[in-house]
């Protein structure tokens, strides 16, 4: 359910493609998640460089209105938060692995 919203509105679907549909059958998991989280970092620094951009072309009058560059801001903001709760969850996952006994 909060996928759909999330997929309707905010545009993070095309900053957060699905993992399973780029999987290769003879990649490992660990390769894969590896790369995948890897080009989630390159596509939220990307939304961060065009939002500074939609900024600076703000301020030298360049840019056609401001509702654009506010849209511009918010998604690199939530898509920098989603990657960030991302890398939370792995950590937390890390950690209690570590706890276990062995």
């Amino acid at each position: 359910m909060v996928i759909k919203a999330i997929e309707s509105g905010t545009g993070i679907e095309h900053a957060f493609p699905s993992p399973v549909a780029k999987e290769t059958a003879g990649a490992a998991p660990a390769e894969s998640f590896s790369k995948y989280l890897g080009e989630m970092v390159g596509k939220v620094n990307d939304m961060q460089l065009s939002a500074d951009k939609s900024i600076q072309s703000l301020a030298t009058g360049e840019a056609t209105g401001l509702h654009e560059v506010m849209l511009a801001v918010e998604k690199a903001s939530i898509s920098f938060q989603f990657l960030n709760q991302v890398r939370n969850k792995a950590v937390e996952a890390y950690q209690e692995i570590m706890r276990m006994p062995v």
